[in-house]
């Protein structure tokens, strides 16, 4: 049994064998963690790991789902480029600069 937070180095190297190159793991009870090679990636993949959660949810409720296959999420990984017109808004949301509006 734990209290689910990552409190000893132990459960710190075990995380991170999970997570590995992989840009995100779920944690059970616990949210998720996320990475990146830069702050902004790692900031980016957080905000749309959730929305696309949310999304993915509502259209399971909708019915059948077509998933990407492994060949359109590499390519889709592959485009993706840090925008910067993003980041700032987020950055401006962060420091109370902006007002910030629900995901979804």
């Amino acid at each position: 049994m734990t209290d689910m937070l990552v409190r000893t180095p132990g459960l710190a190297i075990a995380l991170a064998r999970t997570v590995g190159p992989h840009p995100a793991a779920l944690m059970r009870g616990h949210g998720a963690v996320v990475v990146g090679d830069t702050i902004p990636q790692a900031v980016a993949r957080r905000i749309y790991m959730e929305l696309n959660a949310r999304l993915q949810q509502q259209a399971i409720a909708l019915g059948s789902v077509t998933y990407l296959d492994p060949e359109e999420a590499r390519l889709g990984v592959a485009t993706q480029a840090g925008s910067s017109r993003s980041w700032a808004l987020w950055k401006e949301k962060a420091l109370g600069r902006r007002h910030a509006r629900p995901l979804a």
